[in-house]
């Protein structure tokens, strides 16, 4: 399409491949996909089938939307991730804001004497304090 765009316009065209192309996950995929149907020719439509019938629970409980009481940005907890981090960060704690959070945000304790007394609630989102 954009090939006979340029043409039409009298556009000077040259096709490039982007640097980043052959190390793009999605080309991991797409040899995935190709290697499971040389084994097994139905798997495409095996995958598109059990998407189909991919049902969601109705008792899971669905995260509601909610802003950060911090930077008031969007959040489903009571602080967003990115201040999470940036106190695990601030109190030297780096893997804070990484993976499941325990309700450790704000706590206060030897972390927070640590760290001159301060807390998620007096820093403005994405300050450091090194």
């Amino acid at each position: 399409m954009s090939l006979t765009y340029a043409y039409f316009k009298r556009l000077d065209y040259f096709s490039t491949e982007c640097i980043y192309s052959p190390n793009a996950y999605r080309g991991f995929a797409r040899e995935f996909i190709k290697d499971l149907e040389r084994l097994r020719p139905r798997a495409v439509l095996d995958i598109i089938r059990s998407g189909e019938n991919f049902r969601i629970s109705t008792t899971a409980k669905m995260p509601e939307q909610g802003t950060c009481e911090r930077c008031g940005y969007i959040s489903s907890q009571k602080w967003c991730k990115a201040c999470v981090l940036l106190d695990g960060l601030n109190r030297g704690l780096p893997k804070l804001g990484i993976g499941r959070s325990h309700g450790v945000i704000g706590a206060s304790g030897d972390r927070n004497e640590r760290n001159g007394g301060k807390t998620i609630e007096s820093k403005q989102c994405g300050t450091l304090d090194f």
